[in-house]
């Protein structure tokens, strides 16, 4: 039930109309709470003590209110259309997988529900005008309020103007996604280098063939896995589990989502499975490879013929890089355990995949390019210069460096393109 719960206010919490809706709901509470000072003769009370805060005309201040509400739809309509705008190029231009980046920013969705509350506000505070005997009720302190929300309105939109004209720039994208992925890597990397001193790395199983395999009732990707909650059930049951799929990787029905030691009872599986938060949509939060695969596509759509620009592809190898040295430091296990006891063990993409991946489009798409693959091999030569917690990781990097000349050598026919490859060959044999 508590992960129904956790899944459902993921869902909506990632939501374009989340936010917006939920500031919308403070803002008719105020407004009401405005109408029932009102009630109370706030702005009797005010007309008496401060006047210049009361409007005390009645026809300005529907024509205030009137103005206000029209003003503020036409700037939420335009911040919206500015927001749809931005989407289709950044799918159009870069990749179609930072939506859900651009929809879920914060900043975004709070102007946009700044000025729906300023709508409902003024829309309430104009209902509220209503005769009493041969008079109207004429709020007037509430219509000063009205004429600082859109005063705090205009602020927000000359701020959302600002902020969104930046998002859509490919290099605020990058720096957005490199820094997401740096702070996953290092929390891994910290996590990694406190488990080696509490957990004996040969209590690892590599054969887990014997052990008991549970399915989830669902498709979906792996969007997290609750480590201390697992951790804590694991204990109770005596037990030790594998998790199977990799996070973000589209797990099937009739694949296993993880293997026990120990056989578990129905009860005791279910409290298992709900640990994993298992959605229809990939996320970045919690899976740094994912950030990877999104620079690489940035690159090789720069790449293409429709947009051309070499500038962005190098700018993306240079933060591949500096992420790549930081997976160096990453073991290809997690190991989760208590007491120095390995209780979990959970699979991660290896070092020698995930460089593939991000390696394998770019000698696809750009072996043509002389000055790419001389980044690439440059990448390449830098890697080799760092420290690693496993020496594979250098076969591995020159193997693709290998790679990178080879296929580059089929695709250039300049003379002086192929003896600077040969050149750069020395460096990896």
């Amino acid at each position: 039930m508590f992960n129904k719960i956790s899944q459902f206010f993921w869902k909506i919490e990632n939501k374009i109309a989340f936010y917006p809706s939920l500031i919308a709901l403070w803002g008719v509470i105020f407004a009401l709470l405005m109408v029932s000072a009102e009630q109370y003769g706030i702005s009797k009370y005010l007309q008496k003590v401060l006047p210049v805060l009361v409007i005390d005309d009645l026809e300005t201040a529907r024509v205030i209110l009137s103005s206000l509400i029209g003003g503020l739809i036409s700037i939420l309509v335009f911040s919206f259309s500015m927001v749809m705008i931005i989407l289709n190029q950044a799918s159009s231009n870069f990749s179609p997988r930072l939506l859900p980046g651009l929809i879920s920013n914060k900043k975004h969705q709070s102007i946009l529900g700044i000025h729906l509350s300023g709508v409902f506000y003024c829309l309430i505070t104009l209902i509220s005008i209503e005769p009493t005997d041969t008079n109207y009720q004429l709020p007037g302190f509430s219509v000063l309020v009205a004429i600082f929300f859109i005063s705090v309105s205009l602020g927000a939109f000359i701020y959302f103007i600002h902020s969104i004209s930046q998002s859509i720039q490919v290099d605020h994208i990058l720096k957005s996604v490199f820094k997401s992925a740096k702070r996953r890597l290092e929390l891994l990397i910290e996590y990694d280098t406190e488990s080696e001193t509490l957990i004996d790395e040969n209590q690892y199983h590599a054969n887990t063939d014997d052990w008991h395999e549970y399915y989830v009732a669902k498709s979906g990707y792996i969007q997290t896995i609750r480590a201390n909650r697992l951790l804590e059930l694991t204990v109770e049951a005596d037990t030790l589990i594998q998790v199977l799929p990799r996070k973000n990787t589209f797990l099937l029905k009739g694949i296993p989502i993880f293997k026990s030691k120990q056989a578990l009872d129905e009860v005791t599986a279910n409290k298992f499975l709900e640990q994993f938060i298992i959605d229809d949509t990939e996320s970045m939060e919690e899976n740094y490879a994912l950030a990877f695969q999104l620079i690489t596509e940035i690159a090789i759509k720069a790449m293409s013929p429709g947009i051309n620009d070499p500038g962005t592809a190098l700018t993306c190898i240079d933060y591949l890089t500096e992420l790549l040295t930081l997976r160096m430091k990453k073991s290809d296990r997690l190991l989760i355990g208590q007491d120095q006891q390995l209780k979990i063990q959970i699979n991660i993409t290896p070092f020698e995949q995930l460089l593939y991946t991000i390696l394998a489009p770019f000698r696809a798409y750009c072996s043509h390019d002389i000055i790419i693959v001389s980044k690439l091999l440059h990448m390449c030569k830098y890697l080799l210069q760092q420290s690693c917690c496993d020496p594979g990781y250098h076969e591995t990097i020159k193997k693709e460096a290998l790679n990178i000349i080879d296929d580059a050598k089929h695709k250039l026919s300049n003379q002086q393109d192929l003896d600077h490859l040969s050149a750069k060959l020395k460096r990896f044999e």
